[in-house]
């Protein structure tokens, strides 16, 4: 999962974040055992290495990326109006079900295409009171301006319109009895983010079509609602290569699972999902008969991290470039975060993930590219720190945490004006794309992490970094390699969230 990968209403809810925690700050006044491994993302040929994470083409925990680990959720923001939470969830009994958001309609042209195990379908407007419809497969369902029109039977000589309410949220589901997945086809040349996305293949659980009143653009989230055990193996089929051992499987399952809980707690009540299906969350791949997989979810089932009884979210990256990064520093300032498993207290004795393809890296830019970006990036993201940046002089590292990471720049513009940057912060506004600041770059030019040193030599801005992805809790590449090296995936957690435990929460 890598916060870069946000698609763009989580960056403005990001940045809304950011600038209240930045406020708060300045009005207080500032105040596990051998290496590591992952990647996520596309099949790779045989003999070629494999893809960084974190770059949008293949996923998750943890984003866009067609790689494998991935491995970088993001915390995704708190609603501005809504109270934080006060503390950690506590561990669920009974397995919950989660809701995964996957995309989108919008306002005109695009079209679904459901169908079930079964000749039938079952259509409901949740909460209304009022008996459903059955409506015969394939089912299409189309937004316009006037509201729903849903055909079923759709493209048969007796496809006929189904009466639904005009402007509503529907759930979508088999029959009882049925298996539980249902079969989604994108039609239709509409745009947004479910155009396109939707092949035919299966996605387990019920379908919710959210209307959303406010949103002009894409007025419908296209949900998911799965049972969490279905909904892992999905997850780690998509977080790690399938030829990575059991053990890093299996602590990903657990990493993953503890997550997920906590974004449920964080999100239940204040929007209709929990978690995206990229990166921004945990990527997700839908139904999968991957055994590994399905295995490491089975053989770990309903276990998760506590701390002091509490859940911990258990974020986690691809690389983390032998210094991992604090949630606090790297995530949020929340208190939440505030915790022994996901802060730094010293640096690791021996470097985890020195065999990943991101270990190292160097990125070049041009200055003036750079020096003009800021300031556009700035007041596109409302980060008032950067707005009067005129020119780039040097760029400096002024703080480090325990383990020797940046966690603060500082930007010397040319008129010899001091501004300073939280380091991720810093690896945002460097990622936006010069054409458009309030966008990224492509994937491929992007800072790989904010573990780096700057240089500008002459016209250029050098970057020599490592790693990839924002450094909290677990190393998806150092996993592995303890995994190699014999670790379990318990050792393997209590690595990467110092002072956690791992429990059975539900049978």
């Amino acid at each position: 999962m890598d916060p870069q990968s946000f698609d763009q209403d989580a960056l403005r809810a990001r940045r809304r974040l950011f600038v209240l925690t930045t406020a708060a700050l300045a009005a207080g006044g500032a105040a596990l055992l051998s290496s590591c491994e992952q990647q996520r993302g596309l099949r790779r040929a045989p003999g070629s290495p494999p893809p960084p994470s974190g770059d949008p083409t293949q996923s998750s925990g943890t984003a866009t990326a067609t790689t494998k680990p991935t491995g970088e959720q993001k915390p995704t923001p708190e609603p501005e109006k809504a109270p934080p939470p006060t503390e950690r969830p506590a561990p669920p009994q009974t397995e919950p079900a989660i809701r995964i958001k996957t995309g989108s309609l919008p306002k005109e042209s695009s079209r679904l295409e459901v169908r079930g195990p079964g000749p039938s379908l079952w259509i409901v407007e949740p909460g209304s009171g009022r008996p459903g419809t059955v409506a015969e497969g394939p089912v299409e369902f189309q937004w316009t301006a006037a509201g729903w029109v849903v055909t079923e039977l759709a493209g048969t000589p007796s496809a006929r319109r189904v009466a639904v309410p005009q402007k509503a949220t529907i759930d979508v589901m088999p029959l009882r009895g049925e298996p539980q997945w249902l079969s989604l086809k994108s039609l239709g040349s509409g745009g947004g983010s479910a155009a396109g996305q939707y092949d035919g293949g299966q996605w387990p659980g019920k379908l919710r079509l959210a209307y959303k009143p406010l949103d002009l653009a894409e007025p419908v989230d296209i949900v998911h609602e799965v049972p969490m055990e279905t909904y892992l193996a999905g997850v780690i089929a998509k977080e790690l290569y399938n030829s990575w051992g059991v053990e890093t499987h299996r602590a990903q399952a657990i990493a993953a699972r503890s997550y997920a809980l906590c974004e449920m707690a964080m999100w239940t009540g204040r929007r209709h999902f929990d978690v995206y299906a990229s990166e921004r969350s945990q990527a997700w791949v839908g139904g999968t008969k991957h055994a590994k997989s399905l295995d490491a979810v089975a053989s770990t089932r309903g276990e998760i991290l506590l701390f002091t009884g509490r859940v911990v979210p258990a974020y986690y990256s691809s690389c983390c470039g032998g210094a991992r990064a604090s949630a606090r520093d790297a995530i949020s300032s929340s208190i939440l975060h505030d915790i022994p498993p996901l802060t730094v207290a010293a640096g690791d004795r021996r470097d985890c993930c020195s065999a990943a393809p991101t270990y190292r890296w160097q990125t070049k830019y041009e200055v003036a590219d750079v020096a003009r970006t800021l300031p556009a990036w700035a007041r596109a993201e409302g980060f008032a720190a950067l707005l009067k940046v005129d020119g780039l002089r040097r760029i400096d590292t002024t703080a480090r945490n325990a383990a020797g990471r940046p966690v603060r720049f500082r930007i010397t513009d040319a008129k010899g004006q001091s501004f300073d940057v939280p380091a991720e912060r810093m690896r945002w506004a460097i990622n936006a794309d010069p054409r458009n600041p309030a966008e990224m770059r492509p994937s491929k030019e992007r800072v790989k992490s904010a573990y780096f040193e700057p240089a500008i030599l002459g016209r250029e801005l050098v970057l020599t970094g490592r790693g990839h992805g924002h450094g909290v809790g677990m190393c998806q590449y150092g996993a592995e390699s303890m995994a190699k090296k014999g670790a379990g995936a318990t050792a393997i957690l209590a690595r990467y969230y110092p002072g956690a435990s791992v429990a059975r929460s539900y049978a």
